[in-house]
């Protein structure tokens, strides 16, 4: 009788022993898949309040009309600008990558470094683009430019960094990952 109760005991949980799962099927969970990043564009707004958007495409998703684009500025004005990236690989299923940066606003920061031209960059970023930790993490700028010459900026969008520097406020970091970084030509007239 003993034996009987013991086997009816066992039986009764053999059903919850064998439908326990931890579900691991055996592939690393997905944390934040990277996304594609196809163009980089800048949108320039003058004092007047003209718009010009210069746009940067990765050249696997160029097309034969693709010219590269100069970023055209007159020496002493001032410039807001935004940064934007698409992901346009699929060109019926288009993709603001822009939206989740600022969703994941603690896990990017932008770098902007000027070679062999005069700009003077602020971070005018608002909420949607200022980090936790109170850093504007440069998708809005102003941009003052200085005297004439040609040169050209290179656009970093760092993913991760350990550290988020403004100060000067072209930006730097430690830490991280490259997400996408882009040069434009630049002239300053």
């Amino acid at each position: 009788m003993k034996n009987l109760k013991f086997m009816a005991l066992f039986l009764a949980a053999v059903p919850f022993i064998s439908s326990c799962s931890d579900d691991d099927d055996g592939s690393p969970e997905i944390i934040n898949e990277e996304e594609v990043i196809t163009d980089v564009s800048l949108t320039f707004t003058n004092e007047s309040g003209d718009e010009t958007t210069y746009t940067y495409t990765d050249p696997q998703y160029r097309d034969e009309n693709y010219v590269a684009p100069t970023i055209q500025l007159t020496s002493g004005e001032t410039y807001q600008v935004e940064a934007n990236f698409y992901n346009n690989s699929n060109p019926n299923d288009p993709e603001v990558i822009t939206e989740e940066i600022m969703e994941e606003r603690d896990d990017h920061f932008l770098t902007y470094d000027f070679v062999d031209a005069e700009i003077n960059l602020t971070r005018t970023d608002g909420e949607q683009s200022t980090d936790s930790d109170g850093i504007k993490i440069g998708l809005s700028t102003q941009w003052i430019a200085g005297s004439a010459e040609n040169g050209e900026v290179v656009v970093s969008l760092i993913h991760q960094p350990t550290e988020k520097i403004t100060n000067p406020a072209e930006g730097s970091f430690t830490g991280g990952e490259t997400d996408a970084q882009v040069t434009f030509a630049l002239e300053i007239q």
